[in-house]
């Protein structure tokens, strides 16, 4: 049988381990959700939305990706994608779209000049044709309200 005075001690030990335990999980901060990759948001042939982003269509999404502007050049637009967008090097010509390219509107954003920068931005996703009009990207899904998760 357990003498009470030792008890008392393992039951203080055992509440002190449980607040310091407690006190470290409060601590640590949330992980950000994991980023969608941009190839999945469209279908095989890259030309129409996915099942998936039609699912997270009007929901927040997190997407990492090189940043381009769009052709418009209009202020607060930008095209994110998996490869560089930037012209080709040998006559200066604009290469077709590749797949997982999405329209980003972030007028907030920071101008960001570099083509080669890798970004993550968290916004939400719109399928709409109006969202699209004013990118010049108008078979690209619309990432709208982004901001800067991380560069």
């Amino acid at each position: 049988m357990s003498h009470p005075r030792i008890l008392g001690r393992r039951a203080i030990i055992a509440a002190g381990t449980g607040l310091a335990c407690t006190a470290i999980a409060a601590a640590t901060p949330a992980r950000a959700a994991p980023a969608t990759p941009l190839r999945d948001l469209y279908d095989e042939a890259g030309t129409a939305p996915s099942p998936l982003a039609k699912r997270l269509e009007g929901s927040r999404v997190t997407l990492t990706g090189l940043v381009a502007p769009v052709p418009t050049a209009t202020p607060g637009w930008l095209a994110l994608g998996e490869a560089a967008l930037v012209p080709c090097q040998l006559c200066g010509g604009a290469h077709d779209w590749p797949i997982g390219v999405v329209a980003v509107h972030a007028p907030g954003l920071p101008h960001i000049a570099d083509p080669y920068t890798r970004v993550t931005l968290t916004g939400v996703l719109d399928l709409s044709d109006s969202a699209r009009a004013p990118t010049g990207l108008p078979d690209r899904l619309v990432l709208r309200d982004a901001g800067l998760a991380s560069a």
